[in-house]
């Protein structure tokens, strides 16, 4: 069988899953190298939901673009199911895939080249750890060594000032791009904005330090990273964009932010000033509205499961609200990725009139920042995030991506601050780690 234009080599693929003992095995941030490697590296980790993963290496590795390109993820994904042959024990976790679409269907930097557009791999070997237990599964190979050293303790992030690490061109740049959005509010045209601003810094993390910190700092966000040949795209994210499990869709909409305060009764106020905020609040119900329409728009009967709540993060707070539906069995996850994609909260509204202005505007290729990145097991089973408070590293360092939402009543000033925020959430981490200087 062929798959996406690949030779025929691959027609069966015997995948064997085995139990890990405790030890340093069996935290899969111990298998990330310390060193640059050739091999593809794609790790995943929830802290508050016990569950950690890390796929090495690609048994099948496919890449797409194009308006299709959710469309041949997921017949690839049929294609190479059917091809697996499955051994466990009873009770263990399913093979997944790792799976990651860039923000556009077409992404012409090179500085993202070694992900592609779009890309849906079965690794040779992956590491599952939920709850207590650690599971090895190896496709057509046997593992010839595992790791002896554990995992890096978290360091302590930095206070960093984002403003102090840009110029001041950038930030008027992104000023601008704010009043741009406004003015095309107000004449009637748009609804909602989200332009976005790009800080680099000549400093390259040690990632499975980095990694380290960042789970430590952001329990109940994802931590992502897809490492290879040097290079990286990294970030630790709190936005769940679609999950799928026992035939139920689990999504959430999550947009208004403020910052956070170390004083409980000043952190209550800014909690407060966002519940009550009108213009936080018409911003978050567009983004909720947006997503239950497209949900139902796909047959689903989605809707909000309670109040809008405030979600906590280390440095910042956003309005929250849950959506739900029941899955039909006739449909995968990437039926509903594609659908969702992007969202009011990282594009805007209307979607096409918002991307027009951000393709005219804002100066440079989003690659996977904001895109939709996560897992997909055999049982159809997964969860994918918005790849958000996140950076792209490579030899030259780190380049970190933030945006913010742009509606009637918007300050450029804020919005300005409110990217700041953002982008300290990765800024403090790497500016406290040591320096990879392995490529050098």
């Amino acid at each position: 069988m062929a798959l996406a234009g690949e030779d025929e080599s691959i027609n069966h693929l015997s995948v064997t899953t085995v139990q890990i003992p405790s030890g340093p095995a069996s935290d899969p941030l111990s298998w990330l190298p310390e060193t640059s490697s050739d091999e593809l590296y794609w790790f995943w980790e929830i802290p508050e939901e016990e569950t950690s993963w890390i796929g090495i290496g690609e048994v099948v590795s496919l890449s797409f673009e194009g308006p299709e390109r959710f469309t041949d993820a997921s017949n690839n994904f049929e294609k190479i199911t059917d091809l697996i042959d499955w051994e466990a024990p009873v009770g263990a976790p399913p093979p997944r895939f790792a799976v990651g679409f860039s923000f556009d269907e077409k992404s012409n930097n090179k500085d993202w080249d070694f992900l592609g557009n779009s890309r849906l791999v079965f690794p040779k070997f992956q590491i599952l750890k939920i709850g207590g237990d650690t599971w090895l599964t190896s496709t057509n190979t046997s593992l010839k060594e595992a790791p002896m050293l554990p995992s890096p303790a978290p360091i302590q992030p930095d206070d960093t000032e984002p403003k102090l690490a840009a110029n001041e061109e950038d930030r008027e740049h992104y000023k601008n791009l704010v009043t741009t959005a406004l003015n095309e509010i107000q004449n009637g045209d748009l609804e909602k904005a989200v332009p976005c601003r790009r800080l680099f810094i000549d400093q390259k993390p040690v990632l499975q330090k980095l990694l380290s910190s960042l789970r430590n700092s952001y329990p109940g966000c994802a931590t992502f990273c897809v490492h290879k040949d040097g290079n990286a795209f990294v970030g630790s994210t709190p936005e769940r964009l679609a999950s799928a499990r026992d035939s139920k869709l689990y999504t959430a909409a999550l947009a208004g932010s403020a910052p956070r305060s170390s004083d409980d009764a000043l952190d209550s106020a800014l909690s407060q000033g966002l519940l009550t905020s009108p213009k936080e609040r018409n911003e978050h119900v567009l983004v909720v509205e947006e997503i239950i329409r497209r949900l139902n728009s796909l047959g689903l009967e989605a809707k909000a499961t309670r109040d809008t709540t405030i979600m906590k993060l280390n440095g910042i707070q956003h309005l929250y609200t849950p959506i739900n539906s029941k899955l039909d069995p006739n449909m995968n996850l990437f039926d509903v990725v594609e659908a969702l994609h992007p969202t009011p909260a990282v594009s805007g509204h209307p979607l096409k009139r918002a991307n027009d202005l951000r393709q005219k505007y804002e100066s440079f290729d989003r690659g996977w920042f904001a895109g939709p990145i996560g897992w997909l097991d055999i049982s159809g089973a997964g969860e994918f995030r918005v790849a958000l408070r996140s950076g792209l590293v490579n030899k030259e360092g780190t380049t970190l991506f933030a945006g913010a939402g742009v509606v009637a009543g918007s300050d450029p000033e804020r919005e300005l601050i409110e990217t700041d925020m953002k982008l300290k959430a990765m800024l403090d981490h790497i500016m406290a780690q040591p320096e990879d200087k392995a490529d050098e």
